[in-house]
C-alpha cells in the first residue's frame, strides 16, 4: 500500500471515528437530554406535589383558622347575647322592684290618708256623741234636782213642824204655823230656784258658748273634710270608707269627670251618706 493510500486510509478511519464519536455524542446527548427531561419532569412533579401539599396544608390551616374564628365569633356573640339578656333581665327586675316599691309607697300613703280621714271623721262623730251625752246628762240632772227639791220641801216642812211642835197647837194656830212653814219652805225653794236659774243661765251661756265652739269646730272639721276629699278622693276612688260622702253636696265639689266615674262605681245613698255596693 502506498503512502497516499495509507494517508487516505487513515483519513477515512479518522473521519469514520469522528462520525462514530459524533453519533455517540449525539446518542449520549440525546440520552442526557432524556434523562435531564425525566429528571426535570420528576423534579417538577415533586415541586407540584410539594406545592399541592403546601397548598392543602395552607388550606387546612386557613380552614382551621376560619373555624376557630367562627367559633370564637359565635362564642363572643353568644356571650354578648347572654350578657345582654342577663342585663335586660336585671333591668326588668330592677324596674319591677322599683314599680313594686312605688306601688307599696303609694299604697302606704293611701292607707295613711285613709287612716287620717277616718281619724278626722271619728273625732267628729265622737264630738257629736259627746254633745248628745252632755244633753242627756243635763236632762237627767234636772230630773234629779227636781226630785231633790221635793224631798227638801218635805224634809223642811217636817223639820219646822217638829221644831214648833205643831201637833200640840190648836187647829187655827196649826194652820197658821203650817202656812208660815210653807212660806218659809217656798222662800227657801224660791232661793234655790233663783240660784238654780242663775246656774241655768250660766250653764246656758256656757252651753251657747260651747255650741258656738262646736259649730266652729264642726265648720273647721267640715271644711277640712271637704279639703281632704278634694285633695285625695280622685285617686282614692274605690277605697273610700263608708259614709265619707254625704251626698250631692260633696259630689258638687268635684268636676264632671269625677262625678261620672263615681256614679259608675255602683254606689247607693243611705242615711250615712254615699256607700259603695
Amino acid at each position: 500500500m502506498t503512502e497516499d493510500q495509507t494517508e487516505k486510509q487513515l483519513k477515512l478511519e479518522k473521519m469514520t471515528a469522528t462520525q462514530r464519536y459524533i453519533e455517540e455524542f449525539r446518542k449520549q446527548e440525546a440520552e442526557w437530554r432524556r434523562l435531564e427531561r425525566e429528571r426535570m419532569e420528576e423534579e417538577n412533579r415533586r415541586i407540584r406535589e410539594f406545592a399541592s401539599f403546601q397548598q392543602r396544608r395552607e388550606e387546612d390551616r386557613m380552614a382551621k383558622v376560619r373555624e376557630r374564628e367562627e367559633t370564637k365569633q359565635f362564642l363572643q356573640s353568644k356571650l354578648a347575647e347572654n350578657m345582654a339578656k342577663e342585663q335586660q333581665q336585671r333591668d326588668e327586675m330592677d324596674q319591677v322592684r322599683e314599680e313594686l316599691y312605688l306601688e307599696e309607697q303609694e299604697e302606704a300613703e293611701r292607707q295613711k290618708e285613709l287612716q287620717q280621714m277616718e281619724k278626722t271623721i271619728r273625732q267628729r262623730l265622737e264630738m257629736q256623741q259627746t254633745y248628745h251625752e252632755q244633753v242627756a246628762f243635763k236632762q237627767l240632772r234636772q230630773k234629779v234636782e227636781q226630785e231633790e227639791e221635793e224631798a227638801f220641801r218635805q224634809m223642811m216642812m217636817a223639820k219646822f213642824a217638829e221644831d214648833d211642835r205643831i201637833e200640840q197647837m190648836n187647829a187655827q194656830k196649826r194652820r197658821m204655823k203650817q202656812l208660815e212653814h210653807r212660806r218659809a219652805v217656798e222662800k227657801l225653794l224660791e232661793d234655790r230656784r233663783q240660784q238654780f236659774l242663775a246656774d241655768k243661765e250660766r250653764e246656758l251661756a256656757e252651753r251657747e258658748l260651747e255650741q258656738r265652739r262646736d259649730a266652729i269646730r264642726h265648720q273647721i272639721i267640715e271644711e277640712e273634710r271637704q279639703k281632704l276629699l278634694k285633695q285625695h278622693a280622685t285617686k282614692l276612688l274605690g277605697y273610700l270608707p263608708k259614709g265619707i260622702f254625704k251626698g250631692d253636696e260633696d259630689l258638687n265639689l268635684f268636676d264632671e269627670d269625677f262625678r261620672m266615674n263615681f256614679q259608675k262605681s255602683n254606689v247607693n245613698f243611705s242615711d250615712d251618706g254615699w256607700d259603695y255596693k
